[in-house]
């Protein structure tokens, strides 16, 4: 297991995370969300050992993470950005990963390369950022790591590559029962991969849990008001957001209160129906509330 557990990280007298608990078991994919600056990369450097935490702990099979060789073989990341040296051919890269992690794979390496399609003769330096994100996404994997750290991995990305990436995770995921800590702002893609989500804001967690607990965390509805909207029902202690097209109202209450429907008839309403909610709104009524 991969845990995380009441991490603070400070850089001069700025606190950058606060008390963070995470824990990722083997074959789960956990989303780590948040707006710029809420400390996402911040945790995953924490997490890979480039930062030293300044309170707390992170630990892999129970070990501490940090100044941890045995750690770096079985963590796979992708940064956000991804620099090799950059006269080596794609071809070199391997070969030097190759000669650093005892279980990596070429084979397993070139067998992804038939889906991203990267010229193995072509030099760094000539790579564009997506193509250096394909790159840095299947050396982590050809390494066969048991967890898999991913920050920004469809940044540079075209359409086909986001799917091509996310489908590969998946079948990574249910094949080697790797663990996988995810943090994007491409929240449609983690709505369809994540077992379970994180929402960090100004470093702290405001939500943890499954996806679809979360997901529960607020109700969406539609309803028809042909007289205008009642003023009593926008200061509902449960409406979060209230907008209209014409005399349609969609209405985002908290905590899904069970008898919300039978109140918006009372209110006037002539229909009333529940309608999904996505995990890209879910961030936004969240980091609009800022507690959850």
């Amino acid at each position: 297991m991969l845990e995380i557990k009441g991490v603070n990280k400070n850089f001069h007298k700025n606190k950058v995370l606060e008390d963070i608990n995470i824990h990722i078991q083997k074959g789960e994919i956990h989303g780590l969300i948040g707006e710029n600056s809420a400390g996402k990369t911040t945790l995953i450097k924490c997490i890979m050992g480039i930062y030293k935490t300044d309170g707390g702990e992170i630990l892999l099979d129970e070990a501490p993470v940090y100044d941890n060789p045995m750690a770096k073989e079985k963590l796979g990341y992708v940064a956000d950005v991804n620099e090799y040296i950059r006269c080596y051919s794609v071809k070199g890269i391997v070969k030097l990963f190759k000669d650093f992690y005892d279980d990596f794979s070429v084979e397993r390496f070139y067998l992804l390369n038939q889906t991203f399609k990267l010229d193995d003769k072509k030099l760094i330096s000539n790579l564009s950022k997506g193509q250096k994100m394909r790159l840095a996404f299947m050396l982590s994997l050809a390494q066969n790591p048991d967890y898999l750290i991913l920050d920004e991995p469809t940044s540079g990305l075209d359409v086909m590559g986001k799917k091509e990436l996310f489908d590969i995770l998946v079948s990574e995921v249910e094949e080697k029962n790797i663990g996988v800590l995810i943090s994007s702002h491409n929240l449609e893609g983690l709505e369809r991969i994540c077992d379970t989500v994180t929402l960090l804001k100004k470093g702290r967690v405001i939500m943890q849990n499954t996806l679809d607990d979360v997901k529960n965390t607020y109700t969406k509805w539609q309803a028809v008001f042909e007289k205008g909207i009642p003023k009593e029902l926008r200061k509902h202690k449960q409406v979060i957001e209230i907008s209209s097209v014409g005399s349609i109202y969609t209405i985002v209450t908290k905590h899904g209160e069970k008898d919300f429907e039978a109140y918006l008839k009372g209110q006037g309403a002539s229909l009333v129906e529940e309608i999904p909610i996505s995990l890209e709104e879910l961030f936004v009524y969240s980091s609009k509330e800022g507690d959850v």
